[in-house]
């Protein structure tokens, strides 16, 4: 296992939380990456070696140290893999997706510009890549776009929680940027 630390200052009260797995259903997938968007920045785990029981069991302990209120969007999955209870719902409504939400409140130009490498749906290939070749690029991908995941729901906290109008939200720098800078040199 990995951990990534990308230090910000940000006025958050509680964690943002978001999960990387290998199939949306629990009982098929696994879970791999797990970010957390604190006061302090981002920090994220990647399983590399550990298999998933001893890496979840890790994620559940951690997670307990972390500031509440939990906020995630669709909590109900990371719930599903964890058997933790998440406090806060970014979604406004079931099978919201990501995409619509930051269109509907105008939030799509901040998350393009974090330029996500990844699909949700290209996770597992990019699993399977690294597990086949141990190539961290794999990894680094999935790392940058959970970064890419926890800065996009931040934006949605901002905008439907706190209130904030699109232009008082921060743009954060580009996943391409911190996969550079942070990621790649944290994976090692």
């Amino acid at each position: 296992m990995r951990s990534i630390q990308i230090n910000f200052d940000l006025p958050l009260d509680g964690t943002i939380i978001d999960f990387e797995t290998t199939h949306y259903d629990v009982i098929k997938g696994e879970l791999i990456t797990v970010g957390f968007l604190l006061k302090s920045g981002v920090l994220i785990f990647q399983r590399l070696e550990l298999i998933e029981s001893e890496f979840k069991e890790m994620v559940i302990e951690e997670m307990k140290t972390k500031d509440k209120p939990w906020y995630a969007f669709n909590k109900k999955f990371e719930e599903s893999f964890i058997q933790l209870s998440l406090e806060n719902e970014l979604q406004k409504r079931e099978y919201e997706s990501a995409f619509g939400a930051l269109l509907e409140e105008g939030l799509l130009e901040h998350y393009n510009s974090l330029c996500d490498p990844l699909f949700n749906d290209e996770i597992p290939k990019f699993w399977n890549a690294w597990q086949i070749t141990n190539d961290k690029v794999f990894v680094s991908k999935i790392v940058r776009h959970n970064y890419c995941c926890l800065i996009k729901e931040y934006y949605l906290k901002q905008k439907r929680m706190d209130k904030l109008d699109v232009d008082n939200i921060k743009r954060f720098p580009s996943s391409a940027q911190m996969e550079k800078r942070c990621i790649q040199r944290q994976l090692i």
